[in-house]
């Protein structure tokens, strides 16, 4: 069977289409994801290829052409308003994520030690994990509102986890012996509030997402 993805993007309805870009932005997500992770193993070379590829892609802008060309056509269970907000809300992932990419490609930075860089991984993993949330529960407005405000109550509580270990990071940085005009501070310091600034997005996100299923719920 042929998938979406092998499929002509004009043949795509708009559910599937908004499937499609999430699915996209996911995948930059995790280059950038991965990337970090690069970064914490001092692998350079895999951490400047896979953020270089963040910031390159460009399919994502084929297929919002194709959405924006298509929705004011369709017939659709939610508004056009809130399925404009819906892309325009992944689409602002894609962006947070270049902007990222771009500033952390300016310096390679080596971690002060063992706990810290362990610590860094585990808000990672963090951001692995609600990134992937996000694009299940915008897979599932069309289909079950319920579910998807259900996961993004999830993503909502491990975001505040993840609110907590920045602080606990920001923290141990502010009481290493190096001066806080150095590189690395300064880049330590952007990698944490870079990783926080995506997840605050994609909790942003889960709380639109939460509104939309609660509002057609009352109408279903």
């Amino acid at each position: 069977m042929k998938g979406k993805n092998d499929e002509d993007l004009e043949d795509l309805s708009i559910s599937a289409l908004t499937e499609v870009f999430a699915d996209k932005i996911l995948s930059d997500t995790q280059n950038l994801i991965k990337g970090i992770e690069f970064l914490t193993e001092e692998n350079f070379e895999e951490f400047d290829q896979l953020l270089k590829h963040v910031i390159k892609s460009a399919k994502e802008v084929e297929i919002k052409k194709t959405f924006e060309s298509k929705i004011w056509k369709a017939k659709l269970m939610f508004s056009k308003t809130d399925r404009l907000k819906v892309f325009s809300k992944i689409n602002d992932m894609k962006n947070i994520g270049e902007f990222i990419a771009h500033k952390l490609l300016l310096y390679r930075v080596v971690f002060p030690d063992e706990k810290f860089k362990l610590r860094i991984q585990g808000i990672v993993k963090s951001l692995h994990s609600i990134s992937s949330n996000l694009v299940n529960a915008i897979k599932l407005i069309s289909s079950d509102l319920e579910r998807a405000h259900e996961i993004c109550e999830e993503i909502k509580e491990e975001r505040r986890k993840m609110r907590r270990e920045e602080w606990a990071l920001l923290e141990i940085l502010w009481n290493y012996e190096m001066d806080y005009l150095s590189r690395t501070f300064l880049y330590l310091k952007e990698l944490i509030e870079s990783i926080m600034m995506l997840a605050d997005h994609i909790k942003d996100f889960s709380e639109y997402i939460q509104f939309l299923s609660t509002k057609y719920l009352i109408f279903r």
